[in-house]
């Protein structure tokens, strides 16, 4: 009878015993985010478990999740949250004159920033002598624009490009550089023209439909600046 008793008991505390989770393996479909960002953000996402295993392969935009039921789900469920298409947008540009003559020539749209710039600076009058149109996207790779002006050239650029969630969203650009090369009349000794560099670098946020006057590149000893101003769009 004892024996027989210890053997329920063995019995009973065997059933009181946590199984062992059930392990799942899954392939997760990724339609915009690249599939090693996704790792490393499902993985911060789920806790760092230690149970979850998470590979992943770009070129077939897959990641393969291995783990205890409820470990896979938060994967998922973590994916679903990150791989969502990335919002474009577009940057309106606007390179402005800067002179000690009263007159301003610039379009409509700019007339609050022509308020701010009279507000800010000491020049009498400005001039919208360039503008254009760059259309980037979330996370996406930079964008840049070339071209001459008043007998210079000018290049410009940014970096990474971010949309960050709000009311209203804002476009981060990383490593903004406007540069300006104005020949300076002379040659060097091989016969190639000599051109003064000028210009601004910057990160910038710009809520959506904001203008920001970046700032203001010395051109022609600073007689007639270049004023750099930028406004986003983003295009839902």
């Amino acid at each position: 009878m004892k024996i027989l008793c210890g053997l329920v008991a063995m019995s009973l505390l065997a059933l009181g015993q946590d199984a062992p989770p059930k392990i799942e393996r899954r392939l997760i479909q990724l339609k915009y985010v690249e599939a090693s960002r996704a790792r490393n953000l499902v993985n911060t996402f789920a806790g760092g478990r230690g149970d979850l295993y998470v590979a992943d392969d770009d070129r077939l935009h897959v990641l393969a999740v291995r783990g205890p039921a409820e470990a896979v789900a938060a994967a998922e469920e973590a994916v679903k949250k990150i791989d969502v298409a990335p919002l474009d947008f577009e940057l309106t540009v606007y390179l402005i004159s800067a002179g000690a003559q009263a007159g301003d020539q610039l379009p409509e749209a700019l007339a609050g920033t022509a308020k701010q710039l009279h507000g800010v600076f000491a020049y009498k009058s400005y001039q919208m002598i360039e503008s254009f149109i760059l259309r980037g996207r979330d996370m996406g790779q930079g964008g840049s624009a070339e071209g001459t002006i008043k007998g210079a050239t000018y290049s410009f650029r940014y970096g990474r490009a971010s949309v960050l969630d709000g009311t209203p969203k804002i476009v981060n650009l990383q490593n903004l550089n406007l540069l300006i090369r104005t020949p300076t009349g002379y040659h060097d000794e091989k016969g190639n023209i000599q051109y003064k560099s000028s210009g601004l670098s910057s990160d910038i946020d710009i809520r959506d439909g904001q203008k920001v006057v970046v700032g203001k590149s010395d051109v022609n000893n600073g007689e007639s600046p270049l004023i750099l101003v930028v406004t986003a769009k983003v295009v839902e």
